[in-house]
Parts: C-alpha cells; sequence; structure tokens
C-alpha cells in the first residue's frame, strides 16, 4: 500500500481467502495515502465502518473468520484475479454492479464507447419519460406481433 501512487486502485489476489485480509485500519491508512479503493480477491471484513469511510473496497467475501496482514507479495506486477488479467497501468472501475478492468492501452477507446452509450441511454430515458415505449426504441415487435408470433 505505500508504494502506491496517489489515486491508485490496489488490486490484491489472495487466491480466494476467506480470511479478513482489509478492514478498517488498512482503509484508513489507504485513505491517508489517497489511495481509490481496492479490488480484493480474498475477505474483508468491518463493512459497516468502511461503508461509513466512502472508501471503496470490492471483496471476494465478507468475513469474521480472522485476520490475514502477514502476507508477502510483488507490487506493480501482472496478476490474476478471479479470472480477470491485471496489469500495472491498467483501468480498474467498479460500482454496485461489480468491477471491470480494462487494458492501459484500451482505456482511451472505451472511454469513448461508454461516453457514445452513455448519451444514448440519456436519450432513451428522455423518451421513455416523454410516453415513447421500449418497442419504439428498440424496433420491438409491438403487442399485435407477439401475440402474432405466440398464436
Amino acid at each position: 500500500m505505500y508504494a502506491a501512487p496517489s489515486g491508485s486502485v490496489l488490486v490484491a489476489d489472495l487466491q480466494g481467502a476467506r480470511h479478513g485480509h482489509w478492514g478498517e485500519v488498512l482503509a484508513i491508512a489507504a485513505q491517508q495515502r489517497s489511495l481509490a479503493g481496492l479490488v480484493i480477491h480474498g475477505g474483508r471484513r468491518d463493512v459497516a465502518e468502511l461503508a461509513a469511510l466512502d472508501f471503496s473496497v470490492f471483496a471476494r467475501h465478507v468475513t469474521v473468520v480472522g485476520i490475514g496482514k502477514l502476507h508477502t507479495g510483488a507490487f506493480a506486477v501482472p496478476i490474476r484475479v478471479a479470472g480477470a488479467t491485471v496489469e500495472p497501468g491498467d483501468l480498474v472501475v467498479g460500482d454496485a454492479d461489480g468491477v471491470v478492468v480494462i487494458p492501459a492501452a484500451d482505456v482511451a477507446g472505451t472511454l469513448e464507447s461508454a461516453d457514445v452509450r452513455v448519451t444514448a441511454e440519456e436519450r432513451a430515458l428522455d423518451a421513455l419519460r416523454a410516453g415513447a415505449t421500449t418497442l419504439d426504441l428498440y424496433g420491438l415487435p409491438g403487442e399485435a406481433k407477439c401475440a402474432e408470433a405466440d398464436g
């Protein structure tokens, strides 16, 4: 954690271990280092405390089975976490739906595509609010056509 540059998301492969490797103490230490968050293929604890800290932690497990603090590791090396390869410099993004890893070489194109998709979705939401249907928006068969297909 102390070797990571400010703004980094730490990604740790603890091979799915069920111990609570991360909790409130480490989250506060990470915030003091201006780290952006953690993705851990292992366990975390202190769920309520982490939520109150506004420090994003995405973990394989929530556990009170014990703590694990004495794991040696390597920093700034490629790792595999839950089937995804993460290289130093990759963009790691997480929200309530999950985590995605975008290879560094693909970040610009992916962000551009995401902007296009967000704009299209905003237009669709505006149209729905104005009375359009998803059938109209996506060119899906209408009710009559669906009834014919079912009959």
